[in-house]
């Protein structure tokens, strides 16, 4: 069986490395691929063929938002589990990502809320 392909957008490497830690521990086989802004991770699907899942904040610098960037994998990579994983907690992200069937997590992340 192949490797899972993750991709996961935050700005904070700290999240980023807690992410991966916490998905390394799983029983997965997994090849992570990382972006710090959701513009640079658009640019990074356009060269993949294959997505399992992705992990997006919502709030980073540049032109696109987390909700953008996720809606952009959903069209290229329908069968992806993506997770919006936030500290903006309104209601209206919340339902944006319900929208467009992707998981809402709130920061800070832990191994309860992301698995």
């Amino acid at each position: 069986m192949s490797a899972k392909k993750a991709l996961i957008v935050d700005d904070s490497t700290v999240t980023r490395l807690m992410i991966k830690k916490i998905i390394g521990e799983l029983p997965l086989d997994c090849e992570f691929t990382e972006s710090d802004s959701a513009d640079k991770a658009k640019d990074i699907l356009n060269g993949i063929s294959q997505l399992d899942f992705a992990t997006i904040d919502q709030n980073m610098p540049g032109t696109l938002t987390g909700l953008e960037l996720a809606s952009i994998v959903k069209q290229k990579f329908p069968d992806a589990k993506v997770a919006l994983i936030t500290a903006n907690i309104q209601d209206a992200i919340r339902n944006q990502a319900a929208a467009i069937n992707i998981d809402f997590i709130e920061k800070p992340i832990s191994p309860e809320k992301l698995t």
